[in-house]
């Protein structure tokens, strides 16, 4: 099976205008594959047939064209985002050329897949920056032939990747493992030791390595075992995610809470009783019993109490200029003197930042907040990012203006991550909570839930599973082997020693 790069782009494609053709999926090959194998993709945007505006440009590196494809399951429904790039070649550049996308793309399901997707944005204007407006969402739908189908083989069954293998697979020991989601009912083992479903009996199934199911009681224990100081910076979506966790678990968690807007969208002004959700520095402390709660009284900020862990949670609205208090004055007041020395800080950007900031601005601000990583934290201390929500299927036409749009975010997301990599990744551990791929490798109609929520909010049993990636990433064994259990056997020997 070639990859795209030894497949030349027919010369042709370089020569369409918009009046010619729509824009459309080309599959050079389709023949039967293997599970694991990659198939080429490509997608082409004839040149526009009116004038193009030069208000909008994209970042560097990035295309003219936001173009949303995945490759889709006939019979398991799943969904493998194309994450395309576009072909080395000069005409990519122009803005009023025709321009042609390509990505080889890794196939590991048995299954017939085919295209489906949309053109969301061309001439850039999927980038608004510099007081531009988010431009109305009005996606064109990308042609597809009927014979565009890759047939994918599980032949024995004994290919790593096999369904049939996914219980011998070692546990995950990463928060952004590739994967997929799979109708719980279709799994032909014991899904209660897997990750929990979501609202539409879907589970998140990884690829090379194992979810365990964590309750939050057994998650709380392993904080207190493995990470007695924990630092975490971020919006609201944090507050949702500490909602659960200092409540282990029961916020949102009846049936007739999943439907209220609250736990579906919006909880900002709800009673909160354990931490004081307007604050902007919050001290919580959790144990597996009573759960989290801020301390009262006279306490040291900087030691968790015996049997409990300690986070500190910073509230911001990422490193934009409308933080009341200054996203930098934690770290300028000495954030480990005040609020002692975490074993781990997850910081959570871009939800603020891709809706209010331009490029440059961030680009700025993200060299200052990496300093101060480096002089604040010492190298025991891992970085976990936390990437944005996924943004789908809308543009923000409140009075609020958010910039956001998929590929936005996406370009802002990635390029985080490569920053604190480039300079901080040979001296200390940088890994990935990616709670926004999670989101995008859901079904369409289920991505298409998100305009709902104008906050872009996950509900509340997504916010479980996100969590799992978390608790997987932290509680699991750095080797992946089994060991089921070990937190509880340590501290109910700690408990019955008191």
């Amino acid at each position: 099976r070639r990859k795209c790069a030894d497949i030349a782009v027919p010369a042709d494609y370089w020569a369409l205008e918009e009046a010619m053709s729509h824009p459309f999926v080309d599959i050079p090959q389709t023949g039967p594959i293997s599970l694991g194998e990659t198939v080429c993709v490509r997608v082409v945007v004839p040149a526009p047939k009116a004038r193009v505006s030069v208000l909008y440009t994209p970042f560097p590196g990035k295309p003219w064209d936001s173009v949303q494809l995945d490759l889709v399951g006939n019979i398991t429904g799943v969904s493998v985002p194309v994450r395309l790039r576009a072909v080395e070649d000069y005409r990519n550049s122009l803005r009023d050329s025709a321009h042609v996308y390509e990505a080889d793309v890794p196939l590991r399901d048995a299954d017939a897949f085919v295209p489906q997707g949309v053109l969301e944005y061309r001439d850039a204007k999927w980038n608004p920056e510099d007081g531009l407006p988010p431009v109305v969402y009005a996606p064109e739908a990308l042609q597809v032939s009927d014979g565009l189908v890759v047939q994918v083989v599980d032949s024995d069954q004994n290919n790593r990747l096999s369904l049939a293998q996914h219980l011998s697979l070692p546990l995950c020991t990463e928060a952004n493992p590739e994967g997929r989601w799979l109708n719980a009912t279709e799994i032909p083992f014991d899904t209660s030791t897997l990750m929990p479903p979501d609202h539409h009996g879907r589970i998140w199934v990884p690829y090379t390595c194992r979810m365990q199911r964590y309750s939050y009681q057994d998650f709380t224990k392993c904080l207190i075992q493995k990470y007695p100081i924990l630092h975490m910076y971020g919006d609201s979506n944090t507050r949702r995610m500490l909602k659960k966790l200092t409540t282990l678990g029961e916020w949102c968690s009846t049936e007739e809470s999943h439907t209220t807007h609250p736990c579906l969208c919006e909880d900002y002004g709800d009673r909160f009783e354990r931490f004081q959700v307007s604050r902007e520095e919050i001290v919580i402390d959790m144990d597996p019993i009573t759960g989290g709660n801020s301390p009262t009284g006279n306490f040291s900020k900087a030691m968790a109490p015996p049997n409990k862990s300690r986070i500190y949670f910073r509230r911001w609205g990422g490193l934009t200029a409308r933080n009341a208090m200054p996203w930098s004055r934690s770290f300028d007041a000495g954030v480990q003197h005040f609020f002692g020395t975490p074993q781990v800080a997850i910081i959570s950007l871009t939800n603020w930042d891709a809706a209010f900031s331009t490029r440059a601005y961030f680009a700025a601000q993200l060299d200052r907040l990496v300093a101060l990583v480096e002089k604040s934290y010492g190298p025991e201390t891992e970085i976990i990012l936390r990437t944005g929500q996924h943004y789908c299927c809308r543009y923000d036409n409140s009075r609020t203006r958010r910039q956001y749009s998929r590929l936005r975010n996406q370009s802002f997301d990635s390029y985080i991550v490569d920053v604190f990599r480039e300079r901080l990744g040979d001296r200390r551990r940088i890994s990935v909570w990616d709670v926004a791929t999670l989101m995008e490798t859901q079904p369409l109609e289920i991505r298409s839930e998100l305009p709902f929520c104008p906050s872009n909010h996950a509900r509340a049993e997504i916010i479980d599973i996100e969590n799992h990636l978390l608790f997987n990433r932290l509680c699991n064994p750095a080797d992946g082997a089994e060991q089921r259990d070990t937190t509880n056997s340590i501290l109910t020997e700690e408990e019955s020693n008191e």
